[in-house]
């Protein structure tokens, strides 16, 4: 008895899913297809942490076109104070400096 009642519930189920697989595929297809472009054409970025000191810091990295040419720029906020400066350093060599509290963090044409 419970296996004539399995069976025809498997039946049913298998059906019904028969019915209505058209209606599930016709909105599948109506729906407008959107795709992101990814890409790396992003040119700011926000980094923010906590030092080993347990202060915080706050760094912005973006780029600004100078004469000519696309230069590295850091505002930044932390132990070692407030500041911009132009350099070619990694987001993650900027966070170590800025997490010192006397770092000396310069422009990277200082000598010039």
């Amino acid at each position: 008895m419970n296996r004539l009642k399995t069976g025809i519930l498997l039946g049913v189920c298998l059906l019904a899913g028969m019915a209505l697989a058209p209606y599930a595929g016709a909105k599948i297809t109506n729906t407008p297809k959107f795709q992101t472009t990814l890409g790396n054409d992003e040119d700011t970025f926000i980094f923010v942490g906590q030092c080993p000191s347990g202060e915080k810091y706050r760094i912005v990295s973006y780029q600004i076109d100078v004469s000519g040419t696309s230069q590295s720029f850091y505002d930044y906020e932390g132990p070692a104070g407030k500041g911009k400066v132009s350099t070619s350093a990694s987001p993650k060599t900027m966070s170590v400096r800025v997490c010192r509290r006397f770092a000396e963090i310069i422009n990277q044409n200082y000598w010039e």
